[in-house]
């Protein structure tokens, strides 16, 4: 496969001349020819329908090329746009033919708008730039026609545990319409911090809003003046925002700035890192009915999407069996407890959303607590349910953690950033190859797939022991950078499964066509997650490796050492197969064009041999050159529940023994267990281990291995299974 994949995109690459649109249309036909646009050159419209398109897009192209673009209304620029009716387009589709000009038509704005992206790409990768660069501006002859596939292609922002200011949010939606992308979920409230300004309760932000004491003082919100901005601004682009507000439960932010709106009124205070809290709204006292009917009031006069999400999810109902005033409530309603006294809230706040003409949308969860079918499932986790929900009529987004979960890191590589390693990787890969329609859905129930959307949690922005939070006084462009890196390229695999059909999509083409979409993030100043080089082996026959590979980005060379040494810009590069004895020597990086980007380290996986694998996963290694009195290994993922884990330390190269002296869990920089047998490594059966008993295990959490050695000089492994 390595060697298909290779060949292919030499191929591709070497072709050079085939536009690279992401995501792919629908139809294109190419016609081999060669537009020039002039500096004299203008944009034209039609209709009076197509003047702010046309307008906008003068405005997209100006910077780069400092041309001066005039709009005018009529047929006769370079550039015209028109609204046209055409059933074959639905809502957001376009017609793009660039011949002696380019001629832009679509039924709405809406397509204009993706006429107008599509085009953007077929130009130079500098077209992206801010500033103007000097370049001859030649586009493609083609003739595309295209619709998307789906009509909700989102990303969600969670905005609660990491706060991002209203410049970045206006950036952000700048880099999912480059994309196609058409909705923002606002994750705005949960267990750490409140995010939207609510008049009739200022508490909301004033406490709520923030985190900590003193210097360690952490947060903000968005006033409602930020709010209209940022939405009328998605609207331009054809994004329409769906804020989260969460309930019952991730609501300690609001406990801690309304007490009595919990089941027991007692002081809350708002958590500094990680954590779900057992807090939940008291359903049984009408207060928070009061509470929670303003609140929407005010949430629905500044989105006028037609949802509202809800969240619904993680709720423990340890408060609630406590509660005399949500037993009486139970009682009163003649249920049978309090799994389906959420689904009487649930109900409840739905009809009363429906008074303001909206619609709820919640995770999974929700499908159990009686929903009307009008309400929106987001499956996340379970299958299953979105195949329930779309046949029994309920509009579905799919959002799954092993494909949509972009906080997850993209692979098990060394200096990937901390991510959330409680679920798998999801790798550019497995961001592409899956179809949000269930395989088990048949029939007209297809049609409730309304699309799917890549989430960014900030869990891991406020573990401390991450060290990803911004410092006091120095600026937000540490987080905001983390967030583009989590997305990008990952957003662009999201876009193409949404846009375009199950069958029309190949991820080897799709693999090289990004070459170039890496050129335009460089232009448009964004950060992402630099690919590693794309590396095939073959054998010789006298038994050394041929080692040759690629840089899958445009512009950008390999660069390689085997002296074990960390290989960079300045190292060796790779433009030619080279033969080695030991493929474990090799390491590499792919370098861009302009040496300032590097990817991670590629290297060759270590095959563990079965007398290893049968211990558990392999977590780290020592020898007498890496042994320090202190080591730690992240076991994140690994220990994914409670239980009892066995820790092995499996010796590879005898020498004098490394002996271990200490070994506990830590979560979060915590220790939440310790333990015994410990001793000298060379002694140990390989059949024993170290159990360490968790019983504190939480979602989203951080946890490594803290080992307290004395150095020696045998290797081995350090390995972990659940038993």
């Amino acid at each position: 496969m390595k060697r298909m994949i290779l060949s292919l995109v030499f191929m591709t690459m070497a072709a050079g001349a085939s536009p690279s649109v992401i995501p792919q249309p629908l139809e294109m036909k190419e016609t081999d020819k060669i537009l020039t646009l002039q500096p004299n050159a203008g944009i034209s419209y039609v209709d009076t329908a197509a003047k702010s398109s046309a307008e906008q897009l003068a405005s997209m192209l100006r910077p780069a090329t400092g041309y001066d673009w005039p709009v005018r209304q009529g047929g006769e620029g370079t550039i015209v746009l028109q609204t046209r009716k055409d059933a074959s387009l639905g809502k957001e589709g376009y017609r793009l033919n660039i011949t002696d000009r380019v001629v832009i038509q679509a039924p709405t704005a809406a397509g204009l708008f993706y006429g107008a992206q599509t085009l953007l790409q077929l130009l130079p990768p500098e077209i992206y730039s801010a500033k103007k660069v000097s370049k001859v501006w030649n586009v493609p002859t083609v003739e595309i026609r295209d619709t998307p596939r789906f009509e909700w292609r989102g990303m969600m922002l969670d905005v609660s545990r990491c706060f991002f200011g209203k410049e970045f949010v206006l950036r952000y939606i700048d880099l999912m319409a480059m994309h196609k992308a058409n909705v923002l979920h606002w994750h705005l409230t949960d267990d750490p911090g409140w995010r939207i300004e609510i008049k009739k309760y200022p508490k909301l932000t004033d406490i709520g809003g923030f985190r900590g004491k003193g210097e360690s003082r952490y947060g903000g919100f968005y006033t409602q003046d930020d709010i209209r901005e940022i939405v009328q601004y998605a609207a331009d682009r054809n994004i329409m925002i769906v804020p989260e507000i969460e309930l019952p439960a991730h609501s300690q932010a609001v406990m801690a700035a309304y007490p009595h709106l919990a089941c027991f009124d007692k002081e809350q205070t708002i958590p500094t890192r990680h954590f779900i809290s057992r807090e939940l709204y008291c359903a049984g006292k009408e207060s928070t009915w009061e509470f929670l009917e303003d609140v929407m009031d005010e949430v629905c006069e500044l989105f006028p999407g037609k949802y509202v999400h809800i969240g619904g999810d993680e709720a423990k109902y340890d408060q609630w069996k406590k509660c005399p005033d949500c037993q009486a409530k139970i009682k009163e309603l003649n249920i049978k407890g309090e799994h389906e006294l959420q689904g009487w809230m649930t109900q409840r706040i739905e009809k009363y959303l429906q008074q303001h003409h909206k619609k709820i949308l919640g995770w999974d969860e929700i499908l159990g607590c009686g929903v009307s079918d009008e309400a929106g499932i987001m499956s996340w986790w379970r299958p299953k349910a979105a195949v329930e929900a779309a046949n029994r009529g309920n509009p579905v987004v799919m959002a799954l953690t092993g494909h949509c979960y972009f906080d997850a890191p993209e692979s098990h590589v060394v200096g990937e950033p901390p991510a959330a390693t409680w679920i798998p990787p999801v790798s550019l890969r497995h961001a592409y190859n899956w179809d949000p329609v269930p395989a088990a859905l048949k029939g007209a129930a297809i049609k409730n797939i309304q699309g799917a959307e890549g989430c960014i949690w900030s869990d891991q922005l406020i573990n401390p022991a991450n060290g990803l939070m911004d410092k006091p006084g120095e600026g937000t462009a540490h987080s905001e950078a983390y967030v583009e890196y989590l997305t990008l390229p990952r957003l662009a695999a999201l876009a193409e499964v949404c846009w375009t059909p199950q069958d029309d999509r190949v991820w080897d083409d799709f693999f090289s066509r990004m070459a170039t979409q890496y050129n335009r993030y460089d232009a448009a100043g964004w950060n992402y997650r630099t690919p590693l080089p794309v590396v095939e082996t073959k054998q010789n026959e006298e038994g050394t490796f041929s080692i040759s590979a690629i840089a899958p980005m445009r512009g950008a060379s390999v660069h390689y050492t085997l002296n074990g040494m960390e290989p960079t810009a300045t190292s060796v590069e790779l433009n030619a197969p080279i033969n080695v004895k030991d493929t474990m020597a090799f390491k590499a990086v792919t370098v861009g064009a302009d040496e300032r980007r590097t990817s991670l380290v590629f290297n060759f996986e270590e095959k563990l041999a079965p007398r290893y694998r049968k211990l558990g996963a392999l977590v780290g290694k020592w020898s007498a050159e890496n042994v320090a009195p202190v080591m730690k290994f992240k076991v994140t993922g690994k220990v994914d529940q409670n239980g009892i884990y066995r820790v092995s330390f499996s010796e590879k190269k005898r020498g004098e023994a490394m002996e271990v002296t200490g070994l506990r869990l830590l979560k979060n920089g915590r220790a939440i267990a310790e333990g015994t047998l410990l001793g000298p490594t060379s002694k140990r059966p390989k059949t024993e281990g170290v159990d360490l008993v968790v019983s504190d295990y939480e979602t989203g959490a951080h946890f490594e291995l803290e080992v307290t050695m004395k150095p020696g000089k045998n290797q081995g492994f350090v390995l972990i299974k659940r038993k």
